[in-house]
């Protein structure tokens, strides 16, 4: 290729459900993390007819009444999203880890580009992570738009559970992701995704936040989020918050949902917990409290509840019903499940590999007691075989392991000639990206 491998460094981008990490290929942290979520504002706005366009005889119609336009405003970046503005929406453009909104993602790109990094997108190559049961439509569009709107030096698009087993340096393992929107387990063989093995559902962090707001709201706790504080005195323990709100007319339900999310998100770091054994409810109710203070002031000590929503990921049948209509769990799995089952429909000579192999990722993984309990619960279903667990010790890496290996991958001296080059996608169009992008 006309640049050479260590003459550039590229640029990494892992687009995730919750966060969007963006960074140097060689660097073990990433440059700038940020989450996808974005604001939204639509705005009517009066454009007036082009005089030139008119006729100075001509009658007048109604098309030579002012044109409205609709003006798109996107606010991306972790202070821009959390700060209030009226009438301001909070959407994802991924659903499922597909992306479905191009235009916004395109705006993501940008602040990374632009803003997070401050980079020439044309002086780079860029390489995109994606998850494991991405589209040929997405990969091809993600590929078209890295040359033809970023003109980048060249471009590779890589499957998380594969970054994140190279991350580990296991070339053969299962990937048990789980993160925000979603949790997967994904068999890797030689560093390519078996998929047949591929298990997913969308029982993960921000379900396990759905349920703690959910169960609070039930017992008459009210989770105020900080946007609507004025003023705050500290009261006792169990005793109602004193509170001044401040006035917040045209607040959006999905903004004021989006600021909840982040402090059930801060709940579960601080206060919740996963039982290191099958779970017992005497063992349970022996447990110590926890002591957590809502933004409002109000404060008081949780004991069930903090192992009783995290158990939904080891027992779907602990979810809480929601009062409008009826969940069905029936066809969920727990971790462990989805781990052996994804084990099982591998060949059978890979089995004791992957068995020794286990990679846990994804924040909701570091919840306290997580890989005990993966680790007590495999044991008892497979009691013959060896089990070893690889859960990387360092929080940003286990938060960050797709990008972690995109990083390793893309900054190998023999890694150049995988890239797709510009002159490789003028040649062979889009397409080129089945090809050359197989993992």
């Amino acid at each position: 290729m006309s640049y050479g491998g260590d003459e550039v460094s590229a640029i990494v981008l892992d687009v995730g459900s919750c966060w969007t990490r963006a960074g140097y290929a060689g660097e073990d942290t990433p440059k700038a993390v940020f989450p996808t979520s974005y604001g939204y504002i639509e705005k009517e706005k009066e454009v007036p007819p082009d005089p030139d366009t008119q006729m100075e005889d001509a009658i007048p119609t109604s098309e030579s009444k002012p044109i409205k336009n609709v003006e798109k405003k996107y606010i991306i970046g972790d202070t821009g999203v959390a700060a209030w503005r009226p009438n301001m929406e909070i959407k994802n453009p991924l659903i499922d880890g597909l992306i479905q909104d191009w235009d916004a993602l395109e705006k993501i790109w940008d602040y990374a580009f632009y803003k997070s990094l401050q980079i020439d997108p044309t002086e780079h190559p860029i390489f995109v992570t994606e998850c494991a049961w991405n589209t040929r439509d997405i990969r091809e569009k993600l590929t078209e738009l890295a040359f033809e709107k970023y003109n980048s030096l060249a471009f590779y698009v890589a499957k998380n559970p594969v970054l994140s087993a190279f991350a580990a340096g296991r070339p053969t393992a299962v990937v048990m992701d789980c993160g925000a929107s979603s949790t997967s387990c994904v068999p890797v063989v030689d560093g390519y995704v078996i998929k047949k093995g591929i298990y997913k559902q969308p029982i993960a962090g921000d379900f396990l936040s759905e349920q703690l707001l959910q169960r609070l709201q039930r017992l008459d706790i009210n989770v105020v989020p900080h946007y609507m504080i004025a003023k705050k005195t500290s009261v006792d323990p169990d005793q109602p918050a004193n509170v001044e709100f401040k006035e917040r007319p045209n607040t959006t339900s999905s903004y004021h949902k989006y600021m909840q999310m982040k402090i059930m998100q801060e709940f579960k770091e601080s206060v919740c917990q996963v039982s290191e054994v099958t779970y017992n409810d005497q063992s349970i109710n022996s447990r110590p409290m926890k002591y957590f203070e809502f933004p409002d002031g109000f404060n008081t000590s949780i004991s069930t509840l903090r192992f009783n929503v995290p158990e939904i990921l080891f027992d779907p049948r602990f979810i809480s019903q929601p009062q409008d209509g009826n969940f069905d769990t029936s066809a969920l799995l727990g971790i462990p499940q989805m781990i052996h089952q994804s084990i099982c429909v591998c060949d059978i000579d890979v089995r004791p590999n992957l068995l020794n192999n286990i990679i846990l990722t994804g924040a909701t993984t570091l919840l306290p007691g997580f890989a005990d309990r993966v680790n007590h619960e495999l044991s008892n279903m497979a009691p013959g075989p060896k089990i070893k667990l690889y859960a990387a010790g360092n929080t940003i890496e286990r938060k960050c392991s797709s990008w972690l290996g995109g990083s390793i991958l893309s900054s190998l001296g023999t890694f150049h000639q995988l890239w797709i080059s510009r002159k490789e996608y003028d040649d062979y169009g889009k397409g080129i990206v089945e090809k050359k992008c197989d993992n």
